[in-house]
C-alpha cells in the first residue's frame, strides 16, 4: 500500500543517495580536520601585519644609523 514514489532505502548506506551523503560527509570532515588542526597552527601574518613589521624594521635601522653615523675621514 505504498503510494509515494520516494523509497526510503535510497538513504541507507548501501543505497545510491546514502553512499554519496556518507562520501561527501567524510570529505567535509577531512577538510574541517585539516583547517582546525593543521592550518590554524601556521603563523601566517596578514598584509597589514607584514607592512607594520617592515615599517618597524625600517625605523629601527634609521635609529641605529643615527646612533652610529658614518664619519667622513
Amino acid at each position: 500500500m505504498r503510494t509515494s514514489s520516494f523509497n526510503i532505502e535510497y538513504l541507507s548506506p548501501t543505497g545510491l543517495v546514502g553512499f554519496w551523503v556518507l562520501f561527501i560527509g567524510l570529505i567535509f570532515t577531512g577538510i574541517m580536520f585539516y583547517f582546525v588542526f593543521f592550518r590554524l597552527n601556521e603563523d601566517d601574518d596578514s598584509y597589514k601585519d607584514r607592512k607594520r613589521k617592515k615599517l618597524e624594521k625600517d625605523k629601527q635601522k634609521l635609529r641605529i644609523e643615527r646612533l652610529y653615523p658614518k664619519g667622513k675621514y
